[in-house]
């Protein structure tokens, strides 16, 4: 049974996590095979324990950030999510796309947390501009959440560490962080 989540703040460590979806079936190029889910998973929960952080902030899209988010249930750590749109649309373009099991998990994470916690922007724009704003978002509110409690904040990058070019949103994360003169703790999903 999880560990009951302690409520955001004081934050101590807020890790900020963005990261690659789940590759859709008959992907041309791996980035995260469904075969590494329960590896990623392990590697995500152990950067979580290493790092000691007690409030994690991300998105919740299908693939790292519902690991990020399962793990962080397990472990007892405060979540926000930040979704760039409404959680109908989100859940139907960035979750049960990949599989309706992913959508069930999805439901299941947002019915854990508390309305506060869930933080949907609501953005009209292109998906592209939309899901970059989640990005500064996410940041924004690690960086909120960490400077109530004089905690700090670190940035885990979940992915296969080579970027798709300037489309790439977690590359786009990866370099926010680095902007923002956060340590970035790099994740492999393959």
């Amino acid at each position: 049974m999880p560990t009951p989540a302690r409520p955001p703040g004081p934050a101590g460590i807020v890790l900020a996590v963005s990261g690659r979806r789940i590759d859709a079936d008959g992907a041309d190029r791996p980035r995260f095979p469904p075969a590494n889910e329960a590896l990623v998973a392990q590697r995500i929960r152990e950067g979580m324990v290493f790092t000691k952080a007690e409030t994690l902030v991300c998105s919740g899209a299908c693939g790292v950030d519902i690991l990020a988010l399962e793990a962080a249930a397990e472990l007892g750590l405060a979540r926000r999510v930040v979704l760039p749109f409404a959680r109908k649309q989100f859940r139907a373009g960035s979750v049960a796309d990949r599989g309706e099991d992913w959508g069930r998990r999805f439901d299941a994470i947002l019915q854990q947390l508390p309305g506060e916690n869930v933080v949907e922007l609501n953005l009209r724009q292109s998906s592209t501009e939309a899901y970059a704003a989640a990005n500064y978002e996410i940041l924004d509110e690690a960086q909120e959440l960490a400077s109530r409690a004089g905690g700090r904040v670190l940035a885990m990058v979940v992915w296969n560490g080579l970027s798709r070019g300037p489309t790439d949103l977690t590359d786009q994360f990866r370099k926010l962080a680095v902007d923002r003169r956060l340590e970035v703790i790099p994740v492999s999903t393959l």
